[in-house]
């Protein structure tokens, strides 16, 4: 099912079957947000500045390329930086676990979960810190650790902390007008949620995108976040690593006519057969599997035996998947995977000017004027 924008007469009949659960999931959504508004739910502050990177819906938008760029922007400029998450599907039980220290302590992915690894391995100098308790993470960060400043990673729903700036994605090829709330579709809040973002950054942007498409987004976006700033940026690949040897490199270049079979457990995997075929690799078979998959010896046992069914010379895998990766399961398969890097095609979010400037003016901005897709000038 094309989840979220159902195209088939079948996928829009389990749609409209899903539809009364949807409505009571909005209205638990809505119950909530009130109580927070209303003050009867309590909402934590945190002494230092608080940067939200999260989206209305689920998965696949780019929060954790985003998070990373932003937090490696936030370190380079010389702040403290703390990245707070929850560790979704981590394997570690307890409510509070230091992923990174910033000092090269470092737990394992399946402690951590993929993302928040994967976001230490990436900002090194970057505290991480995962907890179902946010904001007992957050006052960690800043009481043990000295943080100047927290990176609330997926943090938009998360109302129990306040933050200084929420900043929203939505995925260029998505139709968020057209979309339902769970589980009939892929929103976790109405888009007139919207309306609390400071900045909102439309995402996966093309190298040649449709204005009328920008215009669109231009559009839904001033209607419900007429304050916020909008911004647009585009994931593209960096390098081509070896799975397991740290400082093996090849040139993306190298992909061109080489036959592979596409491994992945995202949210969405179509996206990366496009790209390693835009990058000139034959895809021979795409495995996919569930988003946060963690793979077993069945797993790639049954690899080992596609690949040599196949004919194909290397497997491919995205960066993400690669930290969920054991190297003792995977030391016979001529395993690689893509580094991608965040593009900016307007100001980046929040950052006007290194160092972070906390305090940002919410000036008129247009998509459609940029021909890159970029927005706030």
């Amino acid at each position: 099912m094309t989840w979220g924008n159902p195209e088939s007469p079948k996928e829009r009949i389990i749609s409209t079957l899903l539809q009364p659960a949807s409505a009571v999931y909005g209205l638990g959504s809505y119950l909530r947000l009130r109580g927070y508004g209303g003050g009867l739910l309590e909402r934590h502050r945190v002494s230092v500045p608080v940067i939200s990177v999260g989206n209305l819906t689920c998965g696949g938008t780019g929060k954790t390329p985003v998070t990373i760029d932003l937090a490696r922007r936030l370190t380079d400029s010389g702040l403290n930086v703390a990245i707070v998450s929850r560790g979704y599907r981590r394997k570690s039980r307890e409510e509070l676990l230091v992923v990174s220290d910033g000092n090269g302590s470092l737990v394992s992915c399946a402690d951590a979960g993929d993302e928040p690894y994967m976001m230490a391995l990436a900002v090194p100098k970057a505290k991480v810190i995962v907890s179902s308790k946010r904001s007992v993470a957050a006052d960690v960060a800043v009481n043990v650790y000295d943080a100047d400043v927290i990176v609330l990673d997926d943090g938009f729903q998360h109302l129990a902390i306040e933050r200084d700036h929420d900043i929203v994605l939505l995925d260029y090829n998505d139709d968020p007008v057209g979309d339902s709330l769970l589980p009939a579709g892929r929103l976790r809040e109405p888009i007139s949620a919207l309306t609390r973002a400071s900045w909102v950054v439309v995402t996966k942007v093309p190298p040649h995108p449709k204005s009328a498409r920008l215009s669109y987004f231009e559009e839904i976006i001033r209607e419900r976040a007429q304050r916020a700033n909008i911004t647009s940026c585009r994931f593209v690949p960096h390098r081509l690593r070896q799975f397991g040897a740290a400082d093996a490199t090849d040139s993306l270049s190298t992909l061109k006519g080489v036959k592979v079979i596409a491994l992945c457990g995202i949210a969405r995997p179509r996206p990366f057969v496009d790209l390693v075929t835009e990058l000139g690799a034959d895809v021979l078979k795409l495995r996919a599997f569930p988003d946060h998959h963690w793979w077993s010896a069945a797993d790639m046992n049954s690899l080992g035996r596609e690949l040599a069914r196949s004919g194909a010379d290397l497997i491919l895998t995205t960066e993400k998947d690669a930290a969920r990766l054991d190297p003792e399961l995977c030391r016979n398969l001529p395993l690689h995977f893509i580094e991608l890097r965040t593009q900016w095609l307007g100001p980046v979010p929040v950052l006007s000017a290194p160092p972070f400037v906390e305090k940002i003016g919410n000036e008129e901005s247009s998509l459609a004027d940029h021909p890159e897709g970029a927005g706030a000038r």
